[in-house]
């Protein structure tokens, strides 16, 4: 009976230590947050952040949108301007990967499903994520400040600006020294 026990717990370590060690290489290649640089109706530019890579990871790393069948088989609605989309995979020069995604054709709907496939030696990740895709107009609201409503007053010239304060300043620091300074005088009979 002692021996059976022994067994069963050398077999619950050896399954235990195989499945950490198997856990390990299927979570070494990390993808992150989406980050879409292009506006609705232009090609697709987007970055996505490699958060977990080796360097031996990222020699053989090939990284693309998965095939309409994948598309198909996730449930997820294929877009005909993601036919064409490139991906490439860029270290940046903090050492940081990103996975750079460009297309040609417009999108011209604001949601978008993309279905990315990444493969390498040791492993396989496919990942969904949804586009979100702002008007151009919305964009370049962002990008320049908004200037206010109503009538624009134009700043005085910078040398009248810093002395009319002092010379406000000093007009009513003469008028009530003057007060100050003058006799009363009584009142006429």
């Amino acid at each position: 009976m002692f021996a059976a026990r022994w067994q069963m717990s050398l077999l619950a370590a050896a399954a235990a230590a195989a499945l950490g060690g198997a856990s390990i290489d299927a979570h070494a290649l990390a993808l992150g947050r989406l980050n879409v640089q292009s506006a609705l109706g232009e090609p697709l530019r987007a970055e996505i952040d490699v958060t977990e890579i080796s360097a031996a990871e990222a020699e053989g790393l090939q990284v693309g949108l998965a095939s309409r069948e994948a598309f198909q088989a996730a449930g997820v609605a294929y877009n005909e301007a993601l036919a064409n989309v490139r991906s490439a995979l860029q270290r940046r020069a903090d050492g940081r990967y990103v996975v750079r995604l460009t297309g040609s054709r417009p999108l011209n709907e604001p949601f978008v499903d993309l279905l990315l496939e990444a493969n390498w030696a040791s492993g396989r990740i496919v990942r969904d994520y949804t586009l979100l895709l702002d008007p151009p107009v919305t964009r370049q609201a962002q990008a320049e400040p908004v200037a206010p409503a109503g009538p624009q007053i134009a700043p005085a010239p910078r040398a009248a600006r810093s002395t009319a304060p002092d010379e406000s300043a000093a007009r009513r620091a003469r008028a009530a020294q003057a007060a100050a300074s003058a006799p009363a005088q009584a009142p006429a009979p």
